[in-house]
């Protein structure tokens, strides 16, 4: 008989710590859920809501609505199903736009005929089904792991016709460190002049923050391997190896590195030019950037995002609430270095090779003026300018140009306040 009292407690131990875990792993994810929330809705661009919400030990539901804030054009909402585990919270649901209008073109009804106070996009403006995701959250080190699926469409406006084999995207991490990477599968715009084919466009990027927030990291690439322009009673022009990496970082200054590459261009087959880049951005002081950022953000929250209705007295107002940070980024004599560049083109023989820094001097220039640059008055600007550049393989009509002996092959350029120097001689006018 003790045998089976002993069992039958152990059976209730275990049914109490398995009914534990599920309560805290449904609380945890309910926890992170509400703070990932919170992390948006302190974005001053967007207003987010959580509605038709059902908890549960085992299973949760809901829906997400995502609005830009002070605009009603669009908004996404996104239902969930969550499935509760012991060490991990299995979720799923779909992703749909919406467009405040029954009439989404020019009049025309939705499809089936029917009106409607909004029109989806998925399913009545793209006969498509709305885009699935997957996650899993992994309750113990609050990392979570999923996937969108695009399904493929069809969009025809305006004689234009787009159609896209679909897309899928992965992501990973948590909230302070995010991995996303994805592929958009080919794209065909077509119209009566011609059309547009791009391959596989693939992409990936990673999020990083640290300390108090007060260190950022980010790194961001994508790869097309070709994109072809074919028109009526015109040669094809196709881009080979079009290719993007870029990393950022944000502590006590912004530093930024970019790296740009063309395999080739052609023109009917014919090979007009290939090229790569690689440069560097730092010294930006990174106090002032964050302060930018929180009163663009105040900008954005009291202005709705909408800068394209201000007038000029306006616009002028804006560049003066600005104006301060905006010079303060500048305070530590940002430099921009171009470590190096290359343009080849076998069609007119040119290969250009160049390398070389550009420096705004900071001492100073809390006394320029942001309106004075952009009404075309640099002068003052141009005086914080100092730089050198060397440049190889210089075609004979840009030596020409430059009023050097056409067989020149190597310049170097020099920036002094503002003043350019081509081989120390001040540059001719060019027009």
């Amino acid at each position: 008989m003790r045998k089976v009292w002993l069992a039958v407690a152990i059976v209730m131990v275990l049914g109490a710590g398995y009914l534990g875990a599920q309560a805290y792993s449904s609380h945890v994810f309910e926890r992170e859920l509400a703070k990932a929330l919170e992390n948006l809705r302190g974005n001053p661009q967007w207003q987010v809501e959580r509605e038709a919400i059902e908890r549960g030990w085992f299973h949760s539901s809901g829906r997400l609505k995502i609005t830009p804030l002070g605009e009603r054009v669009w908004w996404i909402s996104t239902p969930y199903v969550a499935r509760h585990g012991l060490l991990s919270t299995h979720l799923k649901g779909t992703l749909q736009g919406y467009l405040p209008s029954g009439e989404p073109d020019g009049g025309k009804p939705l499809k089936g005929g029917s009106r409607q106070e909004a029109a989806a996009l998925f399913g009545d403006m793209l006969d498509s089904p709305a885009p699935r995701w997957r996650t899993t959250f992994h309750t113990l080190d609050r990392r979570a792991e999923g996937r969108v699926d695009v399904s493929p469409f069809e969009l025809l406006q305006d004689g234009k016709r787009l159609s896209s084999k679909g897309a899928s995207v992965t992501f990973d991490g948590h909230a302070d460190d995010i991995r996303l990477d994805g592929t958009i599968a080919p794209l065909t715009l077509r119209s009566e002049e011609g059309a547009l084919v791009t391959s596989p466009f693939i992409f990936d990027s990673r999020y990083q923050v640290a300390g108090n927030g007060d260190t950022l990291f980010q790194h961001s690439a994508f790869h097309l391997e070709r994109l072809e322009y074919r028109g009526r009673q015109q040669a094809p022009i196709t881009l080979s190896g079009l290719s993007y990496e870029s990393e950022s970082r944000l502590d006590e200054q912004l530093h930024a590195d970019i790296s740009i590459g063309l395999d080739a261009a052609r023109l009917a087959g014919e090979t007009m030019l290939s090229g790569r880049l690689k440069a560097t951005l730092e010294r930006l002081n990174g106090a002032a950037i964050r302060r930018l950022q929180a009163q663009f953000a105040k900008l954005v929250e009291t202005q709705g995002g909408d800068f394209w209705s201000l007038d000029d007295a306006q616009r002028r107002a804006l560049v003066r609430y600005l104006e301060p940070a905006l010079l303060a980024t500048l305070v530590d004599s940002p430099r921009f270095i171009l470590e190096g560049i290359t343009l080849q083109s076998p069609l007119f023989g040119v290969d250009v090779r160049g390398s070389g820094e550009l420096v705004f001097e900071g001492d100073d220039s809390q006394s320029l003026n942001v309106d004075d640059l952009l009404n075309g008055n640099t002068q003052a600007w141009r005086e914080h300018v100092n730089g050198d550049f060397s440049w190889k393989g210089v075609p004979p009509l840009v030596a020409l140009q430059l009023g050097l002996p056409p067989d020149t092959r190597q310049i170097t350029m020099q920036i002094q306040r503002g003043r350019v120097l081509v081989d120390g001689q001040p540059l001719p006018p060019l027009f």
